[in-house]
């Protein structure tokens, strides 16, 4: 869980750029099993969005 964490801290750095899988894919490159416990990326999120979504994904709280 501490990987979904790295990720997000990643896509913090560019809240506002539109969230795609494209990016996630080649954020989870290095250890393809993280991309399993990813949540769906919400049609039209924004990267610091789907980061807040990792993030609670790691407390085990869900919207």
């Amino acid at each position: 869980m501490c990987v979904l964490i790295a990720i997000a801290d990643a896509l913090s750095e560019h809240p506002e750029e539109p969230m795609t899988l494209g990016v996630l894919l080649g954020l989870c490159a290095t250890e393809p099993a993280v991309f399993d416990q990813a949540p769906e990326i919400p049609e039209g999120a924004t990267r610091g969005e789907y980061a807040l979504l990792l993030r609670l994904t790691v407390l085990e709280v869900h919207p």
